[in-house]
């Protein structure tokens, strides 16, 4: 790297953590802001009074001073007093409708005689004539009577039936008197009837009674207002000193308003709760930014996880207002279980315990600080988030024991309690309940919010690492298809990295994943890296800077592949930053020494187009897979036999990329750094079968050791070849 470059590069960093560290305090403020006006809406209280509308006052209230006003509830109520007692307005008798009933009544019957005389149909065709009349109904034994009438008879039913249709039709009906005016119409029927005629005539006459007058809704209206508009406004006075309500009085909306008129209901903001509640979100802001300031290498410092962080607190800080603020019993259904178990899978765990335990004490203290509630909300949230260690393998069930298990924690927490007070047997087996039901909802309200943010926020969840993980996935399919060997090699580096990883507690599902796409890039032009070639190297026939530049270019275009195939942020992490920003040696040195033997000076061969974009490793998982990647493609290559000749490889591929300066950013301590050296020399170890020494092959392994002893010092060591080994880096010409 040139002297410049090497200059710009703190000045850039130094900008780019002044610029994370405004966000980040901006954030501060508005999440503060934000928890300070969730919690404070309830501040709002009256400055001398507390009356409720329908309970009785507890003390004499008496008027400060004399006041004459409108009373706006008393004349209200006096206007629809006088609404309600318009009557309702009708139409005019409509006769209309019953000279209409009437004719319908004599063409049934002018029809019903016609069946009668039909001497060719039997008695059941005939009945059935009857039964089918429209607008009529005709039971069987009423149809039979009509049938077996005498002439005469049938003359005499059918003119009653007439007048009382005649009669009633006259008369006003509405439609909600109209079933008492049929009830009435059956016993119209003339005393001179025979118990057939009578049958007769009270089951069809009813059926021809309707409505003649109607409801008029204009009429009604205009009646109405005229009555409103003829209440004049009622004007209350009331003298100083005068009393108001008396204790015991049920208040009414006229009390309420006659005591808002003299500004005895007068609302005013409760400067000191608010203030109390502002201390207690700066107080617990403050520790959350303090924490991602510490940590941020392990976090993720970027807008997109700030603003996920933001929304998670403000809406689990808003459930808990509302329910502490709500029936007494809704406090212990507040799932801080799913936003322990959202954080940790999410950012770590060791953020969401410490926002677990600020959130349980700000519960308690919204539950007029309340212990019991505060170890109630921090036992389950706790437990569930510490429960939760398989849920990066992927399996769903995990959440729900641990839900389980933050129920269990709930129900501890109450019999604690609740046990040494004298309690109602009932009431206890409610509150067990309670917890129990809420590790439930935390279990399902958890597994939402991964779909949620996921979707909204682009945050990389468990669930989308178990889809990414299968490698029936089309993208790796395309991989094994096309890059065979690099789709084996992208294998093999999941493998070692993971193991690494559970030695210093990164993240292993995450780089597992994030391993096996690390190289899809290499898609575009397999044929140009080592793992996929079968014949010639076709960088033999190139100039070095095309070789670098095919070798460079498979990162962008792995990143243009995950674009297309949506992997998340995180995923793509490991694309960009596996080879962070370092120089592929091999052809470096080549296009060097082509430059000497052209006359020109080694210094003339420009640095940047041999070394890769970057950024470095950001994150613990991505500097993993880095040295994984170098690792495995070294060892493929040399495919060392002896533990000795392993320790050197890693010792001088990991030497390499600290003194680069790789890893600065990553967060890895040397600590880790041993520790990861030693995983990656005991997976060799196991991969290239060690040989037991047994007599007879003594002269072999002097062979073996002798070659393995041909690898390069490590790279604190002055080499004895000026031109490094491409064996020895991540970027031979196949890497």
């Amino acid at each position: 790297m040139s002297t410049l470059e090497e200059t710009k590069r703190p000045a850039w960093r130094w900008l780019q953590q002044m610029a994370q560290g405004s966000l980040l305090w901006l954030f501060a403020m508005l999440l503060t802001l934000g928890m300070t006006l969730i919690l404070s809406f309830n501040q709002v209280a009256s400055t001398n009074i507390n009356v409720v509308v329908g309970q009785p006052a507890a003390n004499d209230i008496l008027a400060p001073r004399s006041l004459t006003y409108t009373s706006q509830v008393l004349t209200k109520q006096a206007q629809e007093q006088a609404s309600a007692s318009v009557p309702a307005v009708s139409t005019p008798l409509n006769l209309d409708i019953g000279r209409a009933q009437l004719g319908k009544a004599r063409a049934i019957f002018a029809f019903i005689e016609t069946v009668r005389a039909d001497v060719q149909a039997t008695e059941e065709t005939k009945l059935r004539y009857l039964q089918a009349i429209d607008g009529l109904k005709i039971e069987e034994p009423v149809g039979l009577d009509l049938l077996n009438l005498s002439q005469t008879d049938f003359a005499v039913a059918r003119a009653d039936i007439l007048g009382i249709i005649d009669e009633l039709m006259r008369q006003d009906i509405r439609e909600d008197q109209l079933s008492s005016v049929q009830r009435s119409a059956r016993r119209q029927a003339s005393l001179y009837l025979t118990p057939t005629q009578e049958n007769v005539v009270t089951s069809l006459t009813p059926q021809f009674i309707e409505a003649t007058i109607f409801p008029d809704e204009a009429a009604t209206a205009v009646a109405r207002e005229e009555a409103v508009a003829a209440i004049e406004p009622i004007v209350r006075s009331v003298t100083k000193d005068q009393r108001i309500i008396l204790t015991g009085d049920v208040v009414t909306e006229a009390n309420i308003e006659m005591l808002t008129e003299l500004g005895l209901l007068q609302q005013e903001l409760d400067w000191r709760g608010v203030g109390s509640i502002f201390m207690a979100s700066l107080l617990a802001v403050t520790l959350i930014i303090l924490y991602w300031q510490q940590y941020r290498s392990q976090l993720r410092a970027n807008g997109r996880y700030l603003f996920a962080l933001a929304i998670i607190l403000l809406i689990f800080t808003l459930v808990a207002r509302f329910m502490t603020t709500g029936a007494g019993f809704l406090v212990y259904w507040f799932p801080i279980g799913a936003m322990a178990m959202l954080l940790a899978v999410i950012f770590e765990n060791r953020f969401a315990i410490l926002i677990t335990i600020i959130m349980a004490s700000l519960v308690g203290f919204l539950s007029h600080n309340s212990l019991e509630i505060t170890i109630y909300m921090a036992t389950g949230g706790l437990l569930a988030l510490l429960t939760l260690h398989d849920a990066y393998a992927q399996r769903i069930n995990a959440f729900f024991r641990a839900g389980l298990l933050a129920a269990l924690g709930h129900m501890v927490a109450i019999l604690i309690f609740r046990l040494p007070q004298d309690f109602d047997v009932i009431e206890l087996l409610q509150l067990l309940l309670y917890g129990l039901g809420n590790g439930v909802l935390s279990a399902a309200l958890t597994l939402i919010g991964f779909f949620i943010m996921g979707s909204l926020f682009g945050v990389t969840t468990s669930l989308q690492l178990q889809d990414l993980s299968r490698l029936d996935h089309p993208l790796l399919q395309e991989l094994l298809r096309k890059a065979p060997g690099t789709y084996h090699h992208s294998i093999m580096v999941a493998n070692l990295a993971e193991m690494a990883a559970e030695k210093v507690k990164a993240n292993s599902t995450l780089i597992r994943v994030g391993a096996f796409y690390h190289d899809i890039g290499k898609i575009k032009q397999p044929a140009f890296f080592t793992e996929n070639q079968e014949g010639a190297n076709p960088h033999d026939r190139m100039p070095p800077a095309a070789s670098a530049h095919i070798i460079i270019s498979h990162v962008a275009d792995g990143l243009e592949m995950a674009r297309k195939h949506r992997l998340p942020d995180r995923i793509r992490d490991f694309i960009a930053e596996h080879h962070g920003d370092r120089v592929i040696k091999s052809f470096y040195a080549r296009a060097q020494e082509q430059a000497e033997q052209t006359g020109l000076s080694a210094d003339d061969v420009n640095e940047v187009d041999f070394r890769h974009k970057g950024p470095r490793p950001r994150s613990r998982e991505t500097a993993i897979v880095m040295l994984a990647d170098a690792i495995d493609a070294t060892s493929s290559a040399l495919r060392p036999n002896s533990e000795k000749a392993i320790e050197k490889l890693v010792t001088s591929i990991v030497s390499e990329h600290l003194i680069e300066g790789q890893l600065d950013d990553s967060g890895l301590t040397l600590g880790d750094v041993k520790a990861l050296q030693g995983s990656f020399v005991k997976t060799l170890k196991g991969r290239f079968h060690m040989r037991v020494k047994y007599p007879g092959n003594e002269a072999l392994a002097v062979d073996e050791q002798k070659a393995q002893d041909e690898l390069p010092a490590p790279v604190d060591s002055p080499p004895l070849n000026p031109l490094p080994n491409p064996a020895l880096t991540q970027d031979a010409p196949t890497r």
